[in-house]
């Protein structure tokens, strides 16, 4: 996982930094609607950059050669391994604290709330709800979402504002933000060791609203625009617990602020300017994707790079060792994308049949650093290890005889 994790920091960490400019600098050029649609970027150049390839199959490369000794052998485990450990109790902090705020705040809904007593028309499969947290309307849940009302929405806004937010929340009902949101908690989730991720979520977010407020106010007028403003403001006046839940609502005092300055100054949408950016978009996703499966050729030394970080020694069969008996095994196996080894078989062994067992159990538990090549993590096949069985300091192998060996130094 880390190791995929690190293949793809420099392509993310390179999309974020111009998708938080563009979001910065671009909504007067492009339009809320535009910058918000240019988030997808994100997960789809992940998916692009993931394209499964064909595994790099190896011929007649050098065998790894690896002595096994009588005494005990403690695994050989890499700061991978923390660093590992380290990510996992990053991410489970993380979707801990975020169920836990979307429990407590679903604590505080309460009764069903009559659609007939609003000004607006809601389609028949959302829910509406009252709740006590909150100042204004809020769209919560992901694939069956509640519209949430606060306790005295009719008395707290006019029938126009009214109207206006839920319109808002209709429109995050309409497009699925919800479901945007969710998988933008769980990429947060996944790279949470990365600033530019945390810098670009509230950078999301405030498009995700932007875009929201230039659908409400289209065709409208100054004064729906002054009395939606109005209804912003009075909207954040309690903020929910937190803005790592599945709900619609982002009143952080920025994004409110350049919410009221955009409908105070409406973008002036150049097309050329959005036709530029689609055409940008699309060449950047093609770059990605060719630079994925481009068949750069691979020289032997280069596979071979794939190094274990983790090597279980195999156990010395206890009649083997009462009859103080040596040997050799050649084993053949792939290295998953994942770093696990798969479709071990014994290809050698002397004396026939003594080592093969042990072998084949030690090599299962062991796990590599995959090559990487163009970014992704390539499956691996026909690796051999050579493991050699000796009871005194290494001597002269039935099988290893030959310069083709590569001998590798495990330190125990």
């Amino acid at each position: 996982m880390i190791n995929w994790l690190l293949s793809q920091l420099l392509l993310v960490s390179c999309m974020l930094l111009i998708l938080i400019f563009i979001e910065a600098k671009g909504q007067k050029a492009l339009g809320a609607k535009i910058v918000y649609m240019l988030w997808l970027l994100l997960p789809l150049s992940l998916l692009v950059n993931n394209i499964p390839q064909s595994s790099i199959s190896v011929e007649n490369q050098l065998i790894y050669h690896y002595i096994v000794n009588l005494k005990t052998f403690t695994p050989q485990v890499e700061q991978t391994s923390v660093w590992l450990m380290l990510w996992s109790i990053g991410t489970f902090a993380f979707l801990t604290v975020m169920a836990m705020t979307q429990w407590k705040f679903n604590q505080n809904i309460g009764a069903h709330y009559s659609k007939n007593d609003l000004t607006y028309e809601l389609p028949k499969a959302i829910k509406v709800y009252s709740h006590k947290g909150i100042s204004g309307p809020v769209l919560s849940g992901v694939f069956r979402p509640v519209l949430l009302l606060p306790l005295h929405f009719k008395q707290a806004f006019t029938e126009k504002q009214q109207t206006l937010i839920l319109r808002h929340e209709l429109t995050h009902y309409k497009r699925g933000d919800n479901i945007f949101n969710l998988l933008a908690l769980l990429l947060l989730a996944t790279f949470w060791f990365n600033p530019l991720f945390w810098l670009a979520y509230r950078s999301f977010r405030r498009s995700q609203e932007l875009a929201c407020d230039a659908s409400v106010l289209t065709n409208t007028n100054t004064e729906d625009k002054i009395s939606y403003s109005k209804a912003l403001i009075q909207c954040s006046q309690t903020q929910p617990l937190s803005n790592f839940a599945i709900y619609s609502p982002y009143s952080e005092k920025k994004s409110m602020l350049k919410r009221i300055e955009n409908i105070k100054h409406a973008a002036k949408v150049k097309p050329a300017m959005v036709a530029l950016s689609i055409v940008i978009s699309a060449t950047a996703l093609g770059g990605i994707a060719i630079a994925g499966v481009a068949d750069k050729p691979t020289t032997i030394s280069e596979i071979n790079m794939a190094t274990p970080i983790i090597r279980i020694e195999p156990k010395y069969p206890l009649q083997a060792a009462k009859n103080r008996q040596e040997g050799s095994v050649i084993l053949e196996f792939d290295i998953t994308a994942q770093g696990t080894t798969d479709n071990i078989k014994v290809i050698d062994s002397f004396p026939d049949g003594v080592f093969d067992k042990v072998g084949v159990d030690a090599l299962k538990k062991w796990e590599y650093k995959p090559r990487v090549q163009g970014g992704q993590a390539q499956r691996q096949s026909g690796l051999k290890v050579q493991l050699d069985f000796r009871m005194d300091p290494p001597a002269k192998s039935h099988i290893a005889a030959t310069s083709s060996i590569e001998r590798i130094k495990v330190s125990q």
